[in-house]
């Protein structure tokens, strides 16, 4: 376990399908960006450690496909 770490967020991101979510993830995450990124199927999931006024804090980070359906 990271004892240095102060905090962990946990962090659940959703949407409709097709909105960018994983590219936002993967942009945060691991600052790269992918145009033929792939529809994410059920759940993606990234954990990145972050600084805030010389405190670390954990976020874990997931991306989920919200769909709206009408009656």
């Amino acid at each position: 376990m990271d004892e240095d770490v102060l905090t962990t967020l946990k962090i659940l991101t959703i949407g409709e399908s097709g909105a960018g979510k994983p590219s936002l993830l993967l942009r945060f995450t691991d600052d790269t960006f992918d145009p033929e990124l792939a529809t994410t199927i059920g759940v993606d999931f990234k954990v990145k450690t972050i600084s805030v006024d010389g405190n670390k804090a954990k976020l874990a980070i997931q991306v989920r496909i919200f769909k709206m359906y009408f009656l």
